[in-house]
């Protein structure tokens, strides 16, 4: 019985110092959109090309980030053109990370150490009543070190007509400690579907959480 209480013990202190609740990332992103007045902006046919000069649209990264610009301009209305000659746009696309900061921390904390007692009602021992925690203190600190780097994560998608004339832009960035593309592009992506083809008087911050059981369709 002792030994059912004890295991039963345990896990509620696992359950307390975990927690039960999932975490989940929140990223602060940045919004830049412009749109050309003189265009007419409404969803069409349009092809995807890759915006620098030295990003393989052939690769294998630039397709699977591409594609979930494709699921979104697909949402919009917007119609994938099989041919460049035969679309109304030309969207270009490009994404990519920069190191903008790497700093080393030191910080100590105290090497906390306590003991576990069942505990007496009060006269079962020398009338003195044991409590659950005992010996709970500190005599020692140990030091950490800890490297933080800070990441721009970024997507620029930018559409010219047949004329290779700018019709509207959308700059989307985050900064950040994680280098996860797989995981941070699809969700910029997200964030700029209100955007295409709209304007902002100045870029516009939000944050949002990271959805990991929800995809683009």
């Amino acid at each position: 019985m002792q030994k059912l209480r004890y295991t039963i013990l345990i896990l509620l202190i696992h359950l307390i110092l975990t927690g039960c609740s999932p975490i989940i990332n929140k990223y602060r992103v940045t919004i830049d959109a412009i749109t050309n007045p003189d265009s007419s902006i409404q969803p069409s046919s349009y092809t995807i090309k890759a915006l620098g000069s030295n990003t393989d649209k052939d690769s294998l990264r630039f397709k699977r980030q591409s594609q979930y610009l494709v699921k979104l301009l697909n949402k919009k209305g917007y119609t994938q053109s099989t041919q460049e000659s035969l679309a109304q746009q030309i969207i270009y696309f490009d994404y990519g990370i920069e190191k903008i900061k790497e700093d080393r921390v030191s910080y100590s904390e105290p090497a906390v150490s306590f003991g576990v007692s069942w505990g007496y009602p009060f006269g079962y021992y020398r009338h003195r009543y044991h409590p659950f925690w005992h010996n709970v203190g500190y005599s020692s600190y140990r030091t950490y070190n800890r490297t933080y780097r800070l990441f721009n994560r970024y997507i620029v998608i930018s559409a010219k007509n047949q004329k290779n004339r700018e019709m509207w832009r959308v700059d989307v960035s985050s900064i950040g400690e994680s280098d996860n593309l797989k995981k941070i592009i699809p969700l910029l992506i997200e964030v700029a579907e209100p955007y295409i083809g709209k304007d902002t008087d100045k870029p516009v911050r939000v944050v949002v959480e990271e959805k990991t059981d929800k995809k683009l369709r």
